[in-house]
């Protein structure tokens, strides 16, 4: 299972990314319920396209990665909202044509623009890990006006987007309320799109939305399972991240999409039985399914032995030392030997020391993080020591 003292780890590892996916979680979760219940899921995807193109045209132009996000998707927001109910056309028609111009627009974009693929993968895919501080600040200053902004509209904002005509019968300005969720919905696409990625972002806003419906018919309950979702896969994504070493967005948008077919699994046994019947077989594959990534490790890693074997292994192996040598610099002698299996696994102080050494001597850092990248550290670091590399090589 989840080792205790993973966690601390965890959150040493992710820092202030965790309280910040844990926002955009809550956040995407309470908007998608507005989404899926409108039928326009097809919205998330397209809107995480544009912003995806929107911060590869801001790094091509040395702007800020929000405001090049930002400007992309309030324009697609402003095609959105013509009424379209009044045409012959379906929003979803031009959602679709709008994806595909975003989607190749985005790839010449970054194949004109001379980045690395570690930079291409950034931008298209995210990575929780890398949230900055700015980041952080852009998020929660998006996200927190937004789901205030949704809290006090809430109502008005039900009606339009549930019966449009009943709405325009009790005075309700349709139009204004939908421009005003399609506004706040692409602000924080675009805010979470840097770290997040197409991907993440789309899963957040539909996956745990449409298990949450499956299982309730009422709204307020309905939310209240979305979030819980939404948290509750993130925790489990980051959790299996870190123990297997396996890329966070990914495995949260996987682990998502295994509850919502055991909802739909629940569902259906709910239908054709009884309600206790489908409650003990969703909730037994759930059970199996946190078990199945708890007993998930690093490829290639060795079981851990008995305290009794490794106590004695410990003190056959342990060797008087006159010096003491840093991380990086253990690091880079293993390197030099070949002896891959002897590296101390304190990934954790080699970048730091990496970091430390790059705000002096920058060439030097450059040398030791390409000798640490020879010994295949975990993704995590591997990332952060190719970041340290692009930042200062010349």
């Amino acid at each position: 299972m989840f080792a205790i003292d993973n966690v601390s780890a965890v959150i040493s590892v992710y820092g202030g990314a965790l309280p910040i996916a844990f926002l955009m979680a809550i956040t995407f979760a309470i908007f998608g319920i507005f989404v899926v219940l409108k039928r326009m899921v097809f919205i998330g995807v397209t809107l995480s396209e544009v912003a995806a193109c929107g911060v590869a045209f801001a790094l091509i132009h040395e702007l800020p990665p929000f405001m090049g996000a930002a400007l992309f998707c309030l324009a697609v927001v402003a095609i959105l909202a013509y009424p379209y109910e009044l045409s012959k056309l379906p929003r979803d028609t031009v959602l679709g044509t709008i994806f595909i111009f975003a989607s190749g627009m985005a790839i010449l974009l970054v194949a004109g623009s001379g980045f690395g693929l570690e930079k291409v993968k950034a931008i298209l895919y995210g990575n929780l890990l890398f949230a900055s501080t700015g980041d952080v600040a852009t998020i929660c200053a998006v996200m927190i006006p937004a789901l205030l902004a949704l809290l006090i509209f809430f109502r008005p904002i039900l009606y339009s987007f549930l019966d449009r005509e009943s709405a325009l019968s009790l005075g309700i300005n349709v139009w204004r309320y939908e421009l005003l969720f399609f506004v706040f919905l692409g602000l924080t696409v675009a805010a979470a799109s840097r770290i997040a990625g197409v991907m993440l972002v789309f899963c957040y806003l539909v996956v745990p939305a449409a298990t949450a419906l499956l299982l309730s018919r009422n709204m307020v309950p309905g939310i209240l399972l979305a979030c819980f979702f939404a948290i509750l896969t993130t925790v489990l994504g980051v959790m299996t991240s870190y123990q297997a070493d396996l890329p966070p967005n990914q495995l949260i948008a996987v682990i998502a999409c295994c509850f919502f077919v055991f909802a739909m699994i629940h569902n259906h046994i709910r239908n054709r039985w009884t309600q206790a019947r489908a409650a003990i077989v969703s909730v037994t594959l759930s059970l199996l399914l946190v078990w199945g990534l708890s007993t998930l490790q690093v490829a290639g890693e060795p079981e851990p032995m008995p305290p009794a074997t490794q106590a004695a292994h410990t003190m056959s192996t342990q060797a008087p030392s006159t010096t003491s040598t840093s991380s990086a610099s253990a690091a880079a002698e293993l390197s030099a030997s070949g002896d891959a299996c002897a590296l101390p696994h304190d990934w954790s102080a080699i970048v730091a020391e990496v970091e430390k050494i790059a705000a002096q001597r920058p060439a030097e850092a450059t040398e030791k993080a390409r000798e640490a990248l020879k010994l295949n550290p975990p993704l995590f670091f591997a990332e952060q020591l190719n970041e340290i590399i692009a930042q200062h090589a010349e």
